[in-house]
């Protein structure tokens, strides 16, 4: 079996959903679901500029520590950050970390705590398009291996759904749709991770999923105050990007 990517641009040779080409973005890529999070990253980048937004994909670009380094919003939902692994991977970049803010769903998660993922569940359905539920999402390992060596502690299973308000605890059998999770020792819910992890590494690309704490739906703790410990998660992945 074999997968081609075809790739799609407007007339000025930018990509088709994202807005941006080759000379717009570094090989090293940060990304993250809301776009009004974007200026608050980029706000940690050196001589950070805005190079793109075109639909929910904003782009800025600049350095840290000496390195080029882009950080963008890639939408909420797994067809989304697919769109933006395969268009990310037609412009040159190499290596992406999706970071976030998270609920957990294993008691022995700390909300405030960093945890990156070593695969997903694949509970939505855009990376069923791609293949069938037998392949596996697992994240790149010299990404995990980077991300550890940087003070990442905390290593788990995610699990990515296309309707993320149907498991949690407010939801109509919600406490019951967690509790078999957490049985089956998933650690985090979000809504992108295994369809990055799937199509990356189909198109053989290097993508990892780092993951804030924000509340724990096993025991109701819950962060008020995230902008600190929101730069701490930037940092983190920024730091693994450009260690070895």
């Amino acid at each position: 079996m074999s997968f081609q990517s075809v790739k799609l641009t407007h007339n000025d040779g930018t990509m088709h959903h994202l807005g941006v080409d080759e000379t717009m973005i570094a090989p090293k890529v940060i990304i993250t679901p809301d776009p009004l999070e974007i200026p608050f990253y980029a706000a940690l980048l050196d001589d950070a500029q805005k190079v793109g937004e075109y639909r929910e994909y904003v782009t800025y670009t600049g350095t840290y520590k000496g390195e080029k380094m882009s950080v963008m919003s890639c939408g909420t939902g797994c067809m989304p950050v697919a769109i933006a692994v395969e268009e990310l991977n037609h412009i040159g970049a190499k290596e992406v970390i999706k970071i976030d803010c998270c609920p957990a769903i294993s008691p022995d998660l700390e909300v405030g705590s960093l945890i990156a993922a070593s695969g997903a569940v694949r509970g939505e359905g855009a990376s069923r398009e791609y293949i069938d539920i037998s392949y596996p999402a697992v994240a790149d390992m010299d990404l995990l291996r980077r991300m550890l060596k940087v003070g990442v502690r905390q290593v788990g299973i995610f699990r990515s759904h296309d309707c993320v308000s149907l498991e949690t605890p407010w939801a109509l059998g919600g406490k019951e749709r967690i509790e078999k999770w957490t049985k089956l020792g998933v650690d985090v819910i979000d809504s992108e991770t295994s369809s990055m992890f799937v199509i990356s590494s189909i198109l053989k690309f290097k993508t990892a999923s780092l993951a804030l704490i924000g509340e724990n739906y096993c025991n109701g703790s819950k962060l008020a105050a995230l902008g600190e410990l929101k730069k701490q998660l930037f940092l983190t992945a920024a730091d693994a990007l450009i260690s070895e």
